[in-house]
């Protein structure tokens, strides 16, 4: 009996990594999504102010 409960533990512990490591996979890859999202943004942004800037003058 003893040794089901420690086979028991160790595949809740098992299962347990396993999920961390899954959520560790989907916010690397959110995480990417937004630098590559804010990187687009940013050079579309980036025009926008220049085009502004060089309609005001100096």
């Amino acid at each position: 009996m003893k040794k089901l409960v420690v086979l028991s533990r160790q595949f809740l512990a098992d299962e347990k990594a396993a999920e961390v490591t899954e959520l560790g996979i989907v916010l690397a890859l959110v995480v990417a999504v937004c630098v590559a999202a804010i990187a687009a943004i940013g050079g579309y942004l980036s025009a926008a102010y220049t085009a502004v800037e060089a309609e005001l003058g100096p």
